[in-house]
Order: structure tokens, then sequence, then C-alpha cells
């Protein structure tokens, strides 16, 4: 049953994901670049609805939520997202999951527990997280580390986090507002990256998306 949820819960993350983008931010973002008189160069470098990797969980979060809000068997009651948060024993001490903290810190070689870009799970039961979600967005040069050793980096912790029975669920995703347009190679070196981790990682959700969008008024005009 838990298992089932988790399952739904992730189909609903998705199915937030696809509504953004389908409903909402292709929609709206190619109209920006015109209102603004940007040529085509402009636009590629400009920024409209994400300005930050928050924003983009938070849109993703409230869409979440229209869809969970239309759910009504009891199995799908008392659930919520949570954003930015350390999973510790400071703060999920009474978790079922407490005794395998210890293990997610050494397999990440980490001193504290990794903070989580998004969970899902029931506020009244203390049994593990139904989902949990990395996000990216790249939106300028990304350093010290490369995109792909930071992809590479979120999805380690969604490992640790699933082999150790943190979450039933585990969705990585990415939004890329920058490479395409500036880098091809690394947009090449990120999708095979993606593409690999679809491969070899079959527990993990795999999302990802471009802001080439922003350009459909200009393609019009061709």
């Amino acid at each position: 049953m838990a298992e089932d949820i988790a399952k739904e819960t992730q189909q609903m993350l998705v199915e937030a994901w696809n509504k953004f983008f389908d409903d909402y931010y292709n929609k709206r973002v190619p109209e920006y670049p015109i209102s603004w008189g940007l040529n085509e160069k402009e636009a590629k470098e400009a920024h409209w609805i994400c300005w930050n990797e928050y924003d983009l969980m938070f849109h993703i979060g409230r869409l979440f939520y229209d869809i969970l809000s239309k759910k009504k068997e009891e199995k799908f009651s008392n659930i919520e997202i949570h954003f930015e948060k350390n999973v510790n024993l400071t703060n999920f001490k009474d978790y079922e999951f407490k005794d395998r903290l210890d293990e997610l810190k050494k397999n990440l070689n980490m001193k504290k527990g990794p903070k989580v870009d998004m969970i899902v799970a029931y506020e009244d039961r203390n049994e593990s997280f139904l989902l949990c979600a990395e996000v990216k967005y790249f939106h300028s040069p990304q350093f010290p580390k490369t995109p792909i050793q930071k992809i590479g980096d979120d999805i380690e912790k969604l490992k640790a986090i699933r082999d150790c029975e943190i979450a039933k669920r585990v969705v990585f995703m990415l939004l890329d507002d920058y490479y395409w347009y500036t880098d091809e190679k690394t947009a090449n070196d990120i999708k095979h990256k993606l593409d690999e981790i679809k491969k070899d990682e079959k527990g993990i959700t795999v999302l990802s998306y471009s802001s080439e969008a922003k350009l459909e008024k200009y393609k019009q005009r061709m």
C-alpha cells in the first residue's frame, strides 16, 4: 500500500512538472522578450518566471498541491511537501529510519545530514518519506564545480537516500536556462549524463527541460 501511494505521489510530481512547462512556462515566457523589445541574443540571456532555483521549486510545489487537492481518497490526506530540509537526527529523531541516518552520512562522506530540496511526506506518520527530489536550475556559469559534477552530487545523494530507505521514491529535476545557448558541448554533456542516469539508475526518475521556449516568437517571425 505504501509503495503504491509513493508511486502515485511520484506520478503527481511528474504531472506537476509537465503542467508547469506545458501550461504555464511555455505559454508565458515567449511573450516577455517581445514586450521588453529585446533582440534574440538579449532574449537568450534574460530570465523570466524562474529567477532562481527556489522559484522553480515553488512553481512545481504549487501545481503539486493543486493536483493533490483533487484527490479525494483518504490515502492522500495529510500529505505535505517541504523544501530545503536537512535529513538528520535533530529533525527526524522519531522517524523509523533514524537508525540509518549515520549510514546515510557515511555513504555521502558528510559530517551532517544532507539538505534535500523537496520532501513529500505524511504529516501524521513517522515512516519513510514518500518521495525526495533534488532540483537543479542552470541560469549562469557553474563553479567551482562543473554542471556534470553538480548533477553527479545530487544523484549520489538521491541514491544514498533511496538505498538507506529514507524515501520510497527519488526524483531529479533540471531546467537548463543557460548552457543550451552558450556552450553546445556542455549542453550535450548534460544530456549524455542524464541519459546515462536514466539507463543505469532505474530507481531514479529524471525530468529535464530547457528554456528554448523564450525564443518561440522569434522562430515564428522567420
